[in-house]
């Protein structure tokens, strides 16, 4: 799924989807109160409440890092982290536990990454998943987030001989490593300070910015696609790639998108518009404009890198974008750009009562113009 939604805890998750009201909301916060305070009283007896800086055993090799998400977002947020392992210690195979298949090709496509492992939802298939992590006999395991409950038990059974994670007052697993909760609200920040804080006597490289690296089949396909969607435009002609769609609160409205349309179109005639779509049946926002649908994602991102500047709201492919070292311009109206910020080179975000169409368009002609794309708007 392209629209893909990105809460990295169960808390972040509850405030962007609202509160259930009636006894249906009752009942949900009588059963988050009691689990919270199950998970204090865990964290008391056998957790890590408090943090515990501690050096990484010498001969720490094999590596596992546990994200049980299907959220495309949050699957590209651990890139920082994973880059900064591989750097960290260069001669450590890192494995990664998921839950979209889709996914696979771009976690691969990263330094130091061996297996990625695919969590089954069912019984069996989640019995089969633990027996052979166990048998990998792990040196370290990661919990990058810092409140999944389905993490911390993973990240508990998985039989490595050291743990990392996030203290807390409801860390209920017993960690080696534990760092102080994370300074940075940007959720894919946090997960390069969990080694920071967590890891002593040894200097952590880090990188700051998301990163996927599709392999030559990939950019293969995505010229494919390039020439079948814009074959007939000029090569010289700037393209603005966009993506209109987003999950609840956080998608704009298709009126807004059509008055952004018409503002590039004012503003940079010569300039070339191509839409995303989530899915091959999606009806387009301007029909008459080109506009393409492509599932793999390795694809995708190899065909947004080939873009000029690229817009959407908040959403999972905004981050692939920015991942593939495209120029973004994030628009969020009902999730904070600090938690959530497109992080990439010469991103920027737009928030809030900023978001009129015809700013928008402006902002994204200023990122051409730092993309040296030739345009007479900005001759």
């Amino acid at each position: 799924m392209l629209c893909a939604d990105f809460t990295t805890d169960t808390t972040l998750s509850r405030q962007r989807s609202g509160h259930t009201t009636g006894w249906r909301g009752a009942l949900k916060t009588w059963r988050r109160n009691n689990r919270e305070r199950f998970n204090r009283l865990l964290a008391r007896v056998i957790g890590s409440a408090e943090p515990t800086s501690t050096p990484l055993a010498e001969d720490t090799r094999r590596i596992l890092v546990v994200r049980l998400n299907k959220r495309l977002g949050n699957i590209l947020f651990l890139t920082p982290m994973l880059r900064s392992l591989a750097a960290t210690l260069p001669a450590a195979r890192i494995d990664v536990v998921i839950q979209d298949r889709a996914q696979i090709k771009l976690l691969e496509s990263l330094p130091g990454i061996g297996r990625v492992w695919i969590q089954d939802t069912t019984v069996f298939g989640i019995l089969r998943l633990l027996r052979a992590v166990r048998r990998e006999r792990y040196d370290l395991a990661i919990d990058p987030a810092s409140n999944s409950a389905s993490n911390r038990l993973a990240l508990a059974l998985a039989g490595a001989r050291q743990r990392m994670g996030f203290a807390g007052h409801d860390q209920w697993v017993s960690l080696t490593h534990a760092s102080p909760r994370a300074g940075s609200d940007h959720q894919a920040l946090k997960s390069v300070q969990l080694l920071e804080g967590a890891i002593r006597d040894r200097h952590v490289e880090t990188f700051d910015t998301l990163a996927v690296f599709p392999d030559v089949a990939a950019c293969e396909a995505a010229e494919v696609h390039w020439q079948n969607a814009l074959g007939r435009y000029s090569s010289g002609a700037p393209v603005i790639g966009f993506f209109a769609r987003a999950t609840g609160r956080k998608q704009l409205p298709p009126h807004w998108w059509q008055a952004w349309v018409a503002a590039i179109r004012d503003r940079a005639p010569d300039a070339v518009l191509l839409e995303i779509l989530p899915a091959a049946q999606a009806l387009p926002i301007v029909p008459e404009l080109p506009h393409i649908a492509i599932r793999p994602l390795d694809e995708l991102s190899a065909m947004l890198a080939k873009l000029d500047v690229f817009v959407a709201a908040d959403s999972g492919p905004m981050h692939l974008a920015a991942a593939s070292g495209v120029p973004v311009v994030g628009l969020f109206r009902a999730t904070s750009p600090k938690a959530y910020a497109p992080l990439g080179r010469s991103c920027i975000s737009i928030e809030g009562n900023k978001l009129d169409a015809g700013d928008v368009a402006d902002a994204v002609l200023a990122r051409l113009s730092h993309r040296g794309s030739k345009t007479s708007a900005r001759d």
